[in-house]
């Protein structure tokens, strides 16, 4: 989801995604939607900001990359919605924000039937330099 969009940024896009998916007039999701509890929502732009991760993850992203895309990168993130072990590859982790990743692991259904998602490291650094990745994986 491009963050900067013409008539609806994409904040409010998510967060009218996420609210319509919550409403009775949802008719569900595809299976690999389902796989997720929810449609998985990536945020693009060159300007996302590490130390507003919490904004991102409150409006109902459940990822994040940094343009110019890595290809590359991209695709591996996209496998995390099918692959749960290389989704746990691409958490959220200080200092490796350039890379983009997920916020979460995979969303599950509780005994009483409440998502239960399990967070990536909590800690949000102040300050947070961007580097050009010399590599396509991170440390």
């Amino acid at each position: 989801m491009d963050m900067q969009m013409p008539i609806v940024d994409g904040l409010t896009s998510t967060k009218m995604i996420r609210a319509f998916e919550r409403s009775s007039e949802h008719g569900g999701h595809s299976p690999i939607a389902s796989h997720n509890g929810r449609t998985p929502i990536f945020a693009v732009s060159a300007s996302l900001i590490e130390r507003e991760r919490d904004k991102y993850m409150d409006a109902g992203f459940d990822g994040w990359i940094l343009k110019p895309i890595d290809f590359k990168r991209l695709n591996t993130l996209l496998l995390g919605i099918v692959e749960d072990d290389v989704r746990a590859t691409c958490l959220y982790a200080p200092g490796k924000w350039e890379y983009g990743g997920w916020f979460n692991i995979r969303e599950t259904k509780d005994k009483d039937g409440s998502d239960e998602t399990t967070p990536a490291i909590e800690e949000t650094p102040k300050e947070t330099t961007h580097s050009t990745p010399e590599t396509d994986e991170p440390n």
